[in-house]
């Protein structure tokens, strides 16, 4: 299973054809009749998948984060995508998150039944892990930016019951490198919603029963100023020690894992 590019074939094709390559030479006289020979499979403009011996093109499905790797050089797969990777997410998504900086910013296109989507983030470098996938390597962001970033975004990570009940699986988290991250964003409601999450999940995952009361203290002495809202625009009871409004259901989303 293999996902290329034109840039990629054009690389290639340096050691067949003497002197440098012409793009469009390269594109009539490979790309093209390796398509219409059903031995390359078109993603999008400039991106192919290689098929396998004996698979028919119009039935054959890449793998969908081998594409998203090839997709942007600078880039993470981040959110829904990220808990996918990692093997916690409670339901699989055809919707893949892609990260990249304006910069970079691609349309969104439809491949088969994915839809591979840009989500726009400041820095595509710190807490960003190579990670070894189908004899490549992908960049996925780590497990605390995963955790934080979700809890932040939420609607990338598919909502807040989905976000929950994936984050309950995702074991082996660095609370220490946790706290630090959260903190590092400076926003201000961030830290009493990763608190509060965490202590949530403390109680109901062993993942995170271990969690340092510490940990816990440091997010608590983050809060400053009015209370305000998990979810935005929607009332609640009030917690006195996280100074936020929850939703009177909220906690009921972790229950029937």
């Amino acid at each position: 299973m293999k996902i290329v590019s034109f840039d990629d074939i054009v690389q290639k094709s340096l050691g067949i054809i003497k002197g440098s390559s012409n793009r469009k030479y390269v594109y009539r006289k490979y790309v093209k009749r390796l398509v219409e020979s059903g031995k390359l499979q078109t993603i999008r403009k400039g991106l192919y998948a290689v098929l396998p011996p004996l698979e028919k093109p119009e039935e054959y499905e890449p793998d969908k984060l081998l594409i998203a790797s090839k997709i942007k050089k600078e880039y993470y797969l981040g959110f829904h995508t990220a808990l996918e990777y990692y093997g916690c997410a409670y339901s699989v998504f055809n919707e893949v998150h892609i990260c990249v900086t304006a910069k970079d910013r691609f349309d969104q296109f439809h491949h088969k039944r994915f839809t591979f989507k840009p989500v726009f983030v400041k820095d595509v470098t710190s807490q960003v892990e190579e990670k070894p996938y189908h004899q490549g390597l992908l960049k996925v962001s780590s497990k605390e930016r995963t955790f934080v970033e979700c809890i932040d975004r939420v609607q990338y990570a598919g909502g807040w019951e989905e976000c929950l009940k994936s984050l309950e699986g995702l074991g082996g988290i660095d609370f220490e490198k946790l706290l630090s991250l959260t903190l590092e964003q400076r926003r201000k409601g961030l830290p009493r919603r990763v608190g509060y999450i965490l202590e949530l999940l403390r109680k109901s995952s062993p993942f995170y029963e271990h969690v340092d009361q510490s940990i816990i203290d440091r997010l608590r002495a983050q809060i400053k100023g009015p209370p305000r809202y998990l979810i935005r625009g929607k009332s609640g009871n009030l917690s006195k020690t996280w100074n936020l409004y929850i939703p009177e259901d909220f906690e009921e989303k972790l229950k029937g894992i």
